[in-house]
């Protein structure tokens, strides 16, 4: 079959859930058609031998997207691609270009804040590419209406949600806690970059205090880190968490362990009583999906979230999580207590594993497989 070409630059080594994704992507194509990859500094050895592998600097992004440029010029006159596909929004404009020289179509997959990122030069000259890709694969239902309202044609664009792994029943169950002596405490579990739209910070001051005189063993463990070539960081968000832990005094119910290794992060996946996902609203910056709430549910962990931006799609009421009205603090702990006191009785862990089996990256793959295969025929048919 003739090769494929993917741009992107959220792919490893670099870490988080659209580098997951994109390195399945990569994955899903490789399967069938030979792919090659114009991505990170870094990415050549989580590639197959036969890929054609261009690494570009990751900083500065100035340099990243010349480099990028550079290679896509290197990579189409050097081979010819039936298909090109971007990675996410960033990349669009250099997949459209890859895409015309080859004659092919471009694909452009979009998250959401690839779509409304404040920065004018990426408004007026990236996103209009965007609008003139072939497809545009948004990751959830939330992604599609920025998508519209960006000025992408409702016939160009199809939803797909991100894969998650099923692990198998965890031998690490027990684990996160004995390291931590928390054997007898309630467990509430954050994971995710520290970013102002996670929310945890608010959640301190205005969730967990309530929650905390519910179940006073009640511990906090936050897993993450500010991020550092994230497209909206926002600020100093790890000083924002130590001042509510310190305005509210909750110093002995907040765990920061900061980043932690995949068995660390199945361990605590298992130990959890809850994940809290209370998502807030900045402007500027979007939750797609949430894909931390699907892989919370592969490891039987429930979710309390403020439905806000992509989430709905990632959870599933009543049968892996519970959704709350956006910002109502006082139904987000109480959800939280309702699930420490065993309620709703239809949410379980299994529950939670049914609802993330249907995210299984095998049916991702076979839905892509779809996707791409009618985009490449409809392209050649016109």
């Amino acid at each position: 079959m003739k090769p494929v070409l993917l741009i992107t630059r959220n792919f490893p080594p670099l870490v988080g859930g659209m580098e997951r994704l994109v390195g399945n992507i990569y994955k899903q194509v490789n399967n069938r058609a030979p792919c090659d990859l114009i991505g990170p500094a870094g990415s050549k050895r989580y590639c197959d031998d036969n890929s054609r592998v261009y690494e570009c600097p990751v900083r500065p992004l100035p340099w990243f997207l010349l480099t990028v440029l550079f290679n896509t010029l290197r990579a189409s006159l050097g081979r010819r691609y039936t298909l090109c596909i971007a990675g996410s929004g960033m990349t669009g404009l250099f997949a459209l270009l890859a895409a015309r020289i080859n004659r092919a179509p471009c694909i452009v997959f979009i998250h959401g804040l690839d779509l409304i990122v404040k920065n004018r030069l990426y408004q007026s000259v990236f996103v209009p590419a965007i609008r003139r890709s072939d497809l545009v694969i948004v990751n959830s239902k939330n992604t599609g209406a920025l998508a519209a309202a960006a000025g992408i044609r409702q016939e160009r664009m199809v939803v797909l949600h991100p894969g998650v792994d099923l692990p198998a029943r965890s031998a690490q169950a027990g684990n996160f806690r004995r390291q931590h002596n928390l054997q007898n405490n309630s467990l509430l579990l954050s994971v995710g970059r520290l970013i102002p739209r996670k929310g945890i910070a608010e959640f301190i001051r205005h969730a967990l205090p309530d929650i905390v005189s519910a179940f006073p063993d009640t511990v906090l463990v936050i897993i993450g880190d500010e991020p550092a070539d994230a497209l909206a960081s926002g600020g100093p968000v790890l000083a924002a968490i130590r001042r509510a832990i310190e305005a509210t005094g909750l110093e002995d119910h907040v765990l920061l362990p900061g980043r932690v290794d995949e068995p660390a992060l199945t361990a605590a996946y298992a130990d959890a009583d809850c994940l809290v996902f209370p998502l807030r609203a900045v402007d500027g910056d979007v939750e797609g999906f949430g894909m931390v709430a699907v892989e919370a549910a592969a490891h039987g962990l429930p979710t309390v979230a403020f439905d806000e931006g992509g989430v709905g799609d990632a959870i599933e009421h009543g049968k892996s999580g519970l959704l709350v009205p956006a910002g109502d603090y006082r139904a987000f702990s109480s959800a939280v207590r309702g699930l420490l006191n065993g309620e709703p009785a239809g949410l379980s862990a299994e529950s939670c594993r049914a609802h993330a089996a249907s995210f299984h990256w095998d049916n991702f793959g076979d839905k892509l497989q779809q996707i791409l295969h009618g985009c490449t025929t409809e392209k050649a048919s016109r």
